[in-house]
């Protein structure tokens, strides 16, 4: 995309100056606190030396964005994906050269049953090592390349629109969309959706199959968020706390996963993993795949196909030849 790179230097250097202001803050909190006046008036001393060093900042990014000015060339795909997935959010409203619109990245025509594949936080199509598995059940496969760091419900409406558009284009008879981590969230939000304005597509929607999926949110995200309350409770970490606060929508939709029910005769299927080898076990279902729990990426309360595999971390569900073959079985069952 024309002004990435350019736009990526804005970024940086606006992080940079946003981290020299959390430090100047930091600086300012703990010299009150522990020296009274003496400390007010040494932050005032201080207070002109970080201005010149935001000075500096703010130089060296001018002078990197007109180095790059007309430049045509990319960010890599997937410096891409983690760039959105952190911050995505305000890559759309405030570095809009850099958010990813989502798109469907197609292999080849589209037709019969077409597999929809929606990668994870932080992820883009080409993380999916199950790539070739709508060819070997032959099904054609349509992958969604998506700004992860936007709200969950944002990106299931503009799946389902992306959906509703493919559908009234191309002879699909049959669809199935399969998601790993926060993608099987933006896929039932997509099915939501669709319930919600009757879309066209959803009658051709036969299974939602998730990997990893935090249906019930993800301990990392809590704990995050446990993190940026703590330290925004004190004054000398508040700064701190508040860059943390930071992360995207996306992510701290994490926290509590999709509230959504499954669309009628329309199968869930819920893979999930753990890095325990006995996934019955309570350590399998304690620990899960260290970044979701077997009972969040299962869900007891909605009505699914489960199945829980042992000795898999989470990123190891986009590889493993077990996944594979339960994948295929849940996309050619009748």
């Amino acid at each position: 995309m024309a002004g990435e790179l350019r736009t990526a230097a804005r970024l940086a250097f606006d992080a940079l100056a946003g981290v020299v202001g959390v430090v100047q803050d930091m600086h300012r909190a703990i010299a009150a606190r522990g020296l009274g006046a003496v400390g007010e008036v040494q932050s005032a001393l201080a207070a002109p030396v970080y201005a010149t060093i935001r000075a500096g900042v703010a130089l060296g990014g001018a002078i990197a964005e007109t180095a790059l000015h007309g430049s045509t060339r990319s960010l890599p795909v997937g410096l891409t994906g983690v760039l959105n997935g952190a911050v995505g959010d305000r890559l759309a409203t405030d570095y809009p050269a850099l958010a990813t619109r989502l798109q469907a990245v197609v292999d080849g025509p589209l037709d019969g049953h077409v597999v929809v594949f929606l990668h994870g936080l932080v992820h883009t199509e080409l993380h999916w090592g199950h790539r070739d598995v709508a060819e070997e059940i032959g099904a054609s496969a349509l992958h969604v390349r998506y700004n992860s760091g936007l709200d969950i419900a944002t990106n299931g409406r503009d799946l389902a629109a992306l959906l509703e558009n493919l559908v009234s284009e191309h002879p699909i008879t049959r669809l199935s969309l399969v998601g790993h981590s926060m993608g099987g969230l933006v896929a039932r939000a997509a099915v939501h959706e669709a319930l919600g304005d009757g879309h066209s597509w959803l009658p051709l929607l036969r299974d939602v199959v998730c990997l990893g999926s935090p249906h019930l949110g993800s301990p990392v995200e809590r704990g995050a968020a446990a993190m940026s309350w703590l330290l925004g409770a004190f004054p000398e970490s508040a700064p701190l706390g508040a860059l943390v606060d930071r992360r995207s929508a996306g992510i701290k939709d994490l926290a509590h996963g999709a509230p959504y029910t499954a669309a009628p005769l329309v199968r869930q299927h819920f893979l999930a993993a753990t890095i325990a080898e006995d996934p019955t076990g309570v350590p399998g279902r304690l620990v899960g795949d260290l970044l979701v729990s077997t009972a969040s990426a299962t869900d007891a309360a909605q009505e699914a196909d489960r199945h829980v595999l042992g000795g898999l971390s989470h990123l190891a569900l986009l590889h493993d030849p077990r996944v594979r073959a339960r994948l295929a079985e849940c996309l050619t069952s009748n």
